[in-house]
C-alpha cells in the first residue's frame, strides 16, 4: 500500500537479533488539514534503512509499507515496514493553493 506522510522523527540506525541486522524507526504522520491526524511507526530492516538516509524530519514523502502480524507467546504483535520511499509530488498541492497564493497582499 502506499501513503503520503510527513516525517516527524526517524531513530538512529541499530544492530538486532542474533545476527545483528541494520534497523531504522521512523515516525510519520498524515498529511492533510484534519485537526486530529493519524500517525504510525515504520521500521526499515536490513538494506532497506538506506532508504531514509537521504530525508529529514518536515519532509513529505510518499512511502510503500508491508504490513506483517507475528506471534509470539501466545500474543500478536503487527509489523509495518517500508519497502519504497520517494519525494511527495507537490505539483498536486500547488494547483490547489495557487488562487489563495493570488488573495494575498503582498
Amino acid at each position: 500500500m502506499i501513503f503520503e506522510w510527513k516525517i516527524l522523527f526517524v531513530s538512529e540506525q541499530v544492530e538486532v537479533g542474533q545476527n545483528n541486522l541494520p534497523k531504522i524507526n521512523f515516525i510519520l504522520e498524515e498529511n492533510t488539514d484534519k485537526e486530529f491526524k493519524s500517525s504510525i511507526a515504520v521500521d526499515l530492516l536490513w538494506e532497506k534503512t538506506e532508504l531514509i538516509k537521504s530525508y529529514k524530519v518536515w519532509d513529505i514523502i510518499k512511502v510503500s509499507l508491508n504490513f506483517k502480524a507475528n506471534e509470539f507467546n501466545w500474543k500478536r504483535y503487527n509489523r509495518v515496514s517500508a519497502w519504497k520511499i520517494e519525494w511527495w509530488n507537490w505539483s498536486t498541492t500547488q494547483k490547489t493553493s495557487s488562487k489563495q497564493d493570488e488573495d494575498l497582499p503582498f
